[in-house]
């Protein structure tokens, strides 16, 4: 194992460009989330995984930066895997046409769209003006065979140009967590400026940092994950362009995000938005000091988790959901193929290879059920009851193990 020359690690905020950044948690050197192997020895590069926080733009963020090229080109995280994701993208597009007053000859741009899941709805509704762009080659050729015309490439300032001369300005801009994952914000919000008309609704999706304090979400840390968003840095960041928050939205995906709707001309704020303020504020979420208490209870988590696992006597376990968050929480916690025999994950990019770090393999569900496991314990937790109702339906009748929000606990699925 090494460090590799392409880690950086930053000196200043993302956003902010402050210099001063308050430490706050290390979860010790991690092969990349998404790495998976074709071998369980495959020789493995490892890379710092820590967090900070910006007390000038209230953003939390991780202290290293990987080449963008390394993470994105060949992307294993397909949407529509997931059948709460496809569920919520019809919600969603119902709730963008709606706010946004959107008609049928307005252009939609999603960025970092994956294969397409956010964007057939439109494309149902009649909207045929819809471009999504994403840099992984592979899901974005899924996405051009299924009728979603998809541009293989990053999102920055130079291709909004490119798309404002080839095709036109959008009505809406659509950005699903995706800002997390973007090194050069500044560039990218700027893009979003450049292609939005001037009565455009911009949208962004970002998992909430509120809850991720208050759930414990450490398992929500990972290199591709370089910020954690709150109410106010990401209004700090949309500021910085003149694009002014006006509405928010709860979301279901990745265990309690945000959807923020901005404009470039100032709007009435949403009474959903003063309260989602409000209550950020109460909480404390942008307190230096609520996220050093942050570190000191996934310390307590590790150890608590580990205790839960000793004390199942042998019992055959398995795991569900070989997801990027689950990479993380496996590896702090030091949990491999000893704990674990397998790991059921339905998406087939991710069957007969091998999670990174752990070294567990990673199978279909039928295979990890046919090993007759007596404890599942399930990773990607927040699709708990997708998985529940999936075991059950196939006669599972044992317990499971559910390693999130809070504090690991024992569930029987009712």
């Amino acid at each position: 194992m090494g460090e590799s020359v392409n880690c950086k690690t930053i000196d200043c905020c993302r956003i902010s460009g402050s210099r001063y950044l308050e430490k706050i948690l290390d979860l010790g050197k991690q092969p990349l989330a998404n790495s998976l192997k074709n071998n369980a020895d495959n020789c493995e590069t490892t890379f710092p995984l820590s967090i900070s926080y910006c007390p000038d733009s209230s953003l939390l963020q991780l202290n290293e930066t990987i080449d963008k090229n390394i993470l994105f080109d060949h992307y294993v995280w397909v949407t529509g895997t997931s059948a709460v994701a496809r569920i919520y993208a019809e919600n969603f597009a119902k709730c963008v046409i709606e706010i946004s007053g959107l008609d049928k000859d307005d252009m939609v741009v999603e960025i970092a769209s994956n294969d397409g899941t956010f964007l057939k709805p439109f494309l149902k509704k009649g909207y045929l003006k819809i471009l999504g762009v994403d840099p992984a080659r592979n899901v974005a050729e899924t996405a051009n065979k299924q009728g979603i015309r998809t541009l293989p490439d990053f999102w920055c300032s130079a291709l909004a140009e490119e798309i404002i001369s080839d095709y036109d300005q959008a009505k809406v801009v659509i950005a699903r967590n995706v800002m997390p994952h973007m090194s050069e914000l500044l560039d990218v919000i700027s893009g979003i400026e450049l292609i939005l008309q001037k009565d455009g609704v911009g949208v962004i999706e970002f998992h909430d940092a509120g809850k991720i304090l208050e759930e414990l979400h450490y398992d929500s840390i990972y290199h591709e994950h370089l910020c954690y968003f709150s109410i106010q840095s990401m209004t700090y960041l949309l500021n910085r362009f003149s694009l002014n928050p006006f509405h928010i939205e709860n979301s279901p995906i990745s265990g309690g995000s945000w959807v923020i709707y901005f404009s470039k001309d100032h709007r009435h704020k949403s009474s959903e938005l003063e309260n989602a303020i409000n209550e950020e504020v109460n909480n404390k979420v942008n307190k230096v000091s609520s996220w050093h208490d942050f570190a000191h209870k996934a310390k307590i988590h590790r150890r608590k988790t580990l205790d839960m696992l000793n004390s199942l006597n042998g019992k055959k376990v398995i795991g569900f959901g070989s997801s990027a968050r689950s990479q993380t929480y496996l590896n702090y916690c030091d949990i491999n193929i000893d704990q674990m025999e397998v790991i059921i994950d339905n998406n087939p990019l991710k069957q007969g290879l091998f999670a990174p770090g752990s070294s567990i393999p990673i199978v279909n569900f039928n295979q990890g059920m046919s090993m007759k496991p007596e404890l599942i314990f399930i990773l990607a937790w927040n699709f708990r009851d997708e998985i529940v109702k999936e075991c059950r339906a196939n006669e599972y009748k044992g317990e499971f193990l559910v390693p999130f929000p809070s504090e690991p606990y024992h569930y029987n699925g009712e």
